[in-house]
């Protein structure tokens, strides 16, 4: 039976298909190495038309896709195409004999098409897509290379894209809405595909341009903010428009009316002030900003005091300062009149002083809802929310100049490290301003973590720690890095911009410990084993033009391979495989001079020869 293509976007194939005897007792099952049967070729052939005028599709490019290859040819004036040697990968038996068959993709490009039409509404889409599945009758008589023929034939059905889709949408108050998203849909195929997408303009009317013609769409609506969304009514069937037929080239939809949704939960968009802000004593207000409105419950009623259940018992006003015993602060709350804004008021704050304000009881207690019962969540791009918001307040002492930080060499205690790490110095400047200083340490150039805090010198050390990833392996893939970054902390605990980096990394040039040679097995051939100090940047290990024999009195040396071995017996191993077109001449030299270690550093200039 045939049947034709009824979506345009993925080339609905039909087959032709001829009823298979007997019953499958395989469904679709591989093509075996070692067979005895070898694998069919056989041809597919089709056709490519109009399914509006019935007319063929000339100069439609057709690539089909198979076991990773593409055979590509186009169609004639009468639409038709074929496709020799085509493989069969799979089979089923019936009747005691196997029956071939196989899937592909194919790709249509109309692009060469238009291309050469003067006339806009003669326009296919530039390219169609399909996987569809072709089943061989039999191998021919006494062949197995080759099949008799298809089962089906490619039927493709394309119209012209010359349909003009025209709508409105509006409120539940039937009130246009403009600037809403309109999203026009293929439904004739499942799952649906997003054909076309614009914008209602400001009296909420919407167009789309050409349109498949007898395409079976549905729209959608969803408004700028979100806040309104609606859809079509059912589908819509296009009309089979011919070019000629100027009457049904516009469609009109029927209006679309876009309701409020509310999926989306509230979240903390603001807080004044932020997180470590330095901030004064005098009338501070503490402000939350939520993404909307929150409802009203008696949780989050604020005009009661501690003790009535209320969101007043879940919160946390803590005074930190170093000069005092730390311990709560009063404080009120009150919503704003649209309940997005939760205002907390401290009272009798201080200067030079540390605070802390934890709302987490509050906001994660899935207590705080927006009207239609969606839960507050955690905003990840503001501290102060799911977080406890620290701040200071300032008492007029003047905030210290950034650090300048370098690294002290001092021998036999601080100087450069190798791959695994070593203790390093750092210092930096004095300044009259700083009451202390902070130290933060970023690993492999994650966020700086603070390491020291409060800490009154200005001189710096610590081990570092591995210097390679995966630390602790053995077997370490690449380079690791520790960079550390210094504030000065003002009298009113403000720090300074941090200073500008320090970073450490493996700096010391691996070494060849020792060379050894033996031969291989066969006439002249030999194995180099270098053991080397550090692990290894594998692709410069295994370059044969990382080596070189000097002093070969005339022997050619043939480098044939090269392998990073890695970890063995307490050193890092690269085995070098050779030719000779002699015996091994006396005293000749392998210099290593292309190998570098994780970090970059060349094998050293005084340890990077063997002579033999």
């Amino acid at each position: 039976m045939s049947r034709y293509f009824s979506s345009i976007s993925r080339l609905a194939f039909a087959l032709l298909v001829v009823m298979m005897f007997g019953c499958a007792k395989d469904s679709s099952t591989p093509i075996a190495p070692g067979t005895n049967v070898t694998e069919p070729k056989g041809t597919v052939t089709g056709l490519i038309f109009n399914r509006i005028t019935n007319r063929p599709v000339p100069n439609a490019k057709i690539s089909l896709g198979y076991d990773g290859g593409v055979q590509s040819v186009t169609s004639d004036s009468a639409g038709q195409f074929s496709f020799a040697n085509v493989p069969a990968g799979s089979y089923q038996t019936v009747g005691g004999a196997p029956v071939f068959g196989g899937s592909y993709t194919a790709t249509i490009s109309l692009v060469d098409y238009n291309a050469t039409q003067p006339d806009p509404t003669k326009l296919y889409r530039n390219y169609y897509y399909s996987t569809f599945t072709i089943t061989f009758t039999s191998l021919g008589t006494g062949d197995t290379s080759s099949a008799d023929g298809m089962v089906g034939t490619i039927n493709l059905g394309i119209s012209y894209l010359n349909t003009t889709v025209k709508g409105s949408v509006v409120d539940k108050n039937m009130q246009p809405v403009s600037g809403a998203v309109i999203t026009l849909y293929d439904r004739t195929v499942v799952p649906a595909i997003a054909r076309a997408q614009t914008s209602s303009a400001s009296d909420g009317t919407y167009q789309f341009n050409n349109i498949d013609n007898g395409l079976t769409v549905g729209i959608t609506a969803v408004s700028s903010d979100g806040s309104l969304q609606g859809n079509l009514p059912g589908v819509l069937t296009l009309p089979g428009n011919l070019p000629v037929d100027s009457l049904r080239a516009g469609v009109t939809a029927e209006r679309i009316v876009m309701l409020p949704v509310d999926d989306t939960n509230p979240f903390v968009i603001g807080i004044t002030p932020e997180n470590n802000s330095d901030v004064s004593p005098s009338n501070l207000q503490v402000v939350y900003t939520f993404s909307e409105p929150i409802k009203q419950t008696a949780y989050t009623r604020t005009d009661l005091p501690v003790g009535n259940n209320t969101m007043v018992d879940d919160i946390a006003l803590n005074f930190n300062g170093m000069k005092k015993t730390t311990g709560a602060v009063s404080f009120a709350v009150a919503w704003n009149a649209t309940f997005t804004q939760l205002t907390v008021t401290p009272q009798g704050l201080v200067g030079s002083a540390k605070y802390s304000l934890d709302m987490t009881g509050v906001f994660g207690s899935g207590k705080i809802t927006d009207v239609s019962g969606n839960v507050l969540v955690n905003n990840t791009s503001i501290t102060g929310d799911f977080e406890v918001l620290n701040f200071t307040t300032s008492g007029g002492s003047t905030v210290p100049a950034t650090p300048t930080v370098s690294r002290r060499y001092v021998p036999g205690v601080f100087g450069p490290v190798d791959y695994n790490g070593g203790v390093v110095g750092l210092e930096w400047n004095y300044d009259a301003n700083a009451r202390s200083y902070n130290i933060y340490k970023s690993v492999d150039g994650s966020p700086f973590q603070l390491l020291q805090g409060d800490y009154y010198q200005i001189q710096f050390s610590e081990n570092t720690g591995s210097l390679v990833v995966p630390i602790g392996s053995n077997n370490p893939l690449s380079a690791g890095s520790v960079s550390y970054e210094v504030t000065a902390v003002s009298r009113d605990l403000v720090e300074s911009a941090p200073s500008a980096p320090i970073t450490v990394t493996d700096a010391i040039a691996p070494a060849l410990i020792v060379a050894t040679v033996a031969p291989a097995g066969g006439t002249n051939a030999w194995t180099y084993t270098m053991r080397f100090t550090e692990p290894l940047n594998i692709a410069n290990a295994e370059n044969l033009n990382s080596y070189l024999f000097t002093n070969t009195g005339g022997v050619t040396f043939t480098k044939v391979a090269a392998n990073y071995i890695g970890f063995s017996g307490g050193t890092y191993v690269v085995e070098l495989s050779v030719t000779t077109s002699a015996a091994l001449p006396a005293g000749y030299t392998l210099v290593v001079s292309g190998a570098t270690d994780l970090a970059g550093n060349g094998v050293d200039q005084t340890a990077n020869s063997q002579t033999f």
